[in-house]
């Protein structure tokens, strides 16, 4: 690693299911990750393992799309069916019962892992929803250090990558999450990338990608999914939610950083 840069190579998801955060922390014990993210509703053995860990930042991975339990218990039912469309268009109502979920997850994370302050980020991105960026920032609860702005700036890394339908829909999330990042930028202090190559990085594309973010941010992260859970675990996911995180782009990020690429 450069000593004029510092860089996280992050993992998305932990707590998610025990499998899931078993993969994640491999990368963690390989050397590769050194930044992960947790669903702090998620598998409360994986959660209570990292308490003290070393060498590696841990964060909160917001969920409010992908819930498999809920603080709120009274509104349950509303909580387990919210999409990132239904939460951008949500109404006065929903809002208040996402609040009360927010301040819980933030809440348990922090006397979890005994913290005054915190960094987050959210499962699809959720945190720049305008709403809830708005929310975030200025609740007084916990003093927030930084929070994830997926605006990513845009390499072509190889010719490869654009014959691949991934990179078109990655290319499409992308430029809609840069267009919410607007006026965000001061909450983050360090460069995202992660997101148009996520699933269809190989070991050169990597490389040359930390190369060029190099020349770019003096701190930085990219963010990947390296957890996939094990068949016996499939019923604690909804449909749509099964196919995400069973995807093959998963096991092939978890594959790469298991590999040998350098940073």
């Amino acid at each position: 690693m450069n000593s004029e840069n510092k860089i996280y190579i992050h993992a998305d998801d932990y707590g998610y299911t025990k499998s899931m955060s078993s993969k994640i922390l491999d990368c963690v014990n390989d050397g590769k990750v050194n930044s992960i993210s947790i669903m702090i509703d998620g598998n409360s053995e994986a959660l209570t393992k990292i308490k003290g860990i070393k060498n590696t930042e841990i964060r909160l991975h917001l969920n409010l799309t992908s819930i498999n339990s809920v603080g709120n218990q009274m509104h349950k039912e509303k909580l387990l069916k919210l999409s990132f469309l239904k939460l951008f268009f949500a109404n006065k109502k929903l809002k208040k019962i996402c609040i009360e979920e927010i301040d819980h997850q933030i809440d348990k994370f922090c006397k979890l892992y005994d913290l005054e302050s915190l960094e987050l980020d959210g499962h699809h991105h959720i945190q720049i929803i305008p709403w809830i960026y708005k929310h975030l920032t200025n609740q007084e609860r916990y003093e927030i250090t930084n929070i994830r702005i997926p605006s990513e700036k845009i390499y072509l890394l190889n010719f490869a990558s654009i014959l691949r339908i991934t990179f078109y829909r990655n290319l499409f999330a992308l430029i809609v999450l840069k267009y919410l990042s607007l006026g965000k930028k001061q909450s983050s202090k360090r460069g995202f990338a992660g997101l148009l190559y996520s699933g269809i990085y190989k070991i050169n594309s990597l490389e040359k990608h930390i190369k060029k973010l190099k020349e770019t941010y003096t701190e930085f992260e990219i963010s990947f999914h390296p957890g996939h859970p094990d068949y016996n675990e499939y019923d604690l996911f909804k449909k749509n939610h099964l196919k995400y995180v069973t995807s093959i782009n998963r096991i092939n990020e978890y594959k790469l950083l298991q590999s040998d690429f350098k940073y």
